[in-house]
């Protein structure tokens, strides 16, 4: 496996592992109508076009602390991304939000996502940023044992909101430098 910046060409890629995964992952964590209509709506070519403005944005230098990597398989196919930028609510600018942690569902449990959650970590902290913070669905049990395998401790609760449903979330934190060094 190959980790490495994703470039503008990855885009339609990124929708699709960010689409497969999230729909994997998440069936039966909310509402039966919330969860018809994310499939209805969200489609990987939608997906991809959020994910080049992401990229043109970085190429244009207007998201310079934006971190956006990309895991591919011995093929070259890729299987996982990861998406980190300046947390909003952060005015001293030292923590960073893990927007987007996504592995492609046949590669589950091949060290992806430990592998892109420790490189992003080490980019973040070249940047400046000193902690990483994400939220996941309460729901979703099995990502939540893995950013507890991580490292992380849960430090929060909040929604999020999918399509006028407010769902649970837990929020996780880390100090950046425990997950840079690679985390257990």
């Amino acid at each position: 496996m190959k980790i490495r910046s994703a470039v503008r060409g990855d885009a339609a890629t990124l929708g699709r592992v960010m689409v497969a995964s999230w729909l994997a992952g998440h069936k039966g964590q909310m509402p039966d109508e919330a969860w018809r209509k994310r499939v209805a709506d969200w489609t990987p070519e939608v997906s991809a076009q959020g994910w080049a403005r992401v990229l043109i944005d970085q190429a244009n230098g207007d998201a310079p602390r934006d971190v956006l990597l990309v895991a591919a398989n011995h093929a070259g196919q890729l299987v996982g991304l990861v998406y980190g930028r300046p947390a909003d609510e952060d005015d001293a600018a030292l923590t960073a939000e893990m927007s987007a942690l996504y592995v492609d569902p046949t590669c589950h449990r091949q060290g992806i996502g430990a592998a892109l959650l420790h490189a992003a970590a080490l980019e973040l902290n070249q940047l400046g940023f000193s902690t990483v913070r994400l939220e996941v669905l309460s729901a979703n049990f099995p990502a939540r044992a893995f950013y507890k395998r991580m490292g992380g401790h849960e430090v929060g609760q909040g929604t999020f909101d999918e399509d006028g449903y407010l769902l649970p979330v837990a929020i996780y934190e880390w100090a950046i430098g425990y997950v840079a060094k690679g985390a257990p």
